[in-house]
């Protein structure tokens, strides 16, 4: 169980490292958050202290904080995958983090998988090692 979940962190987090730092690229380009075909800008959540069409300080901080978490997760599943309890340590300690920023951000999938995560992380402990 716990490779299949160190799966779950670690894909996402590249996926979300690679897409927030090219929003970030782009954001540093054009001056404005990219806009999806479904008509909402990517990374521009509901709160103005952040930032709808462009990103504020803070925004910057927490997309930041986002792609750092999101590396984590990428350690979080490698150590999982190696059968190690830091790993599910880690996850544990992430997943309030992940959640906020799916919260911040409006990101559907840290909303759900945060949580779901950190159940499995727990379901799986007694198969980890120290």
């Amino acid at each position: 169980m716990h490779r299949a979940l160190a799966v779950i962190y670690a894909v996402p987090g590249v996926a979300f490292v690679v897409s927030n730092l090219g929003v970030l690229l782009y954001l540093q380009s054009l001056g404005e958050l990219p806009m999806t075909p479904f008509g909402w800008r990517l990374l521009g959540g509901p709160y103005p202290e952040i930032g709808t069409e462009r990103l504020t300080p803070l925004g910057w901080a927490l997309a930041w904080l986002l792609i750092g978490v999101s590396g984590l997760d990428v350690v979080v599943g490698r150590w999982l995958w190696q059968g190690r309890r830091r790993g599910a340590v880690l996850a544990l300690v992430l997943a309030p983090v992940s959640f906020a920023l799916g919260w911040l951000f409006a990101l559907p999938y840290l909303l759900v998988m945060a949580p779901l995560r950190a159940i499995l992380t727990l379901l799986s402990w007694r198969g980890l090692r120290s």
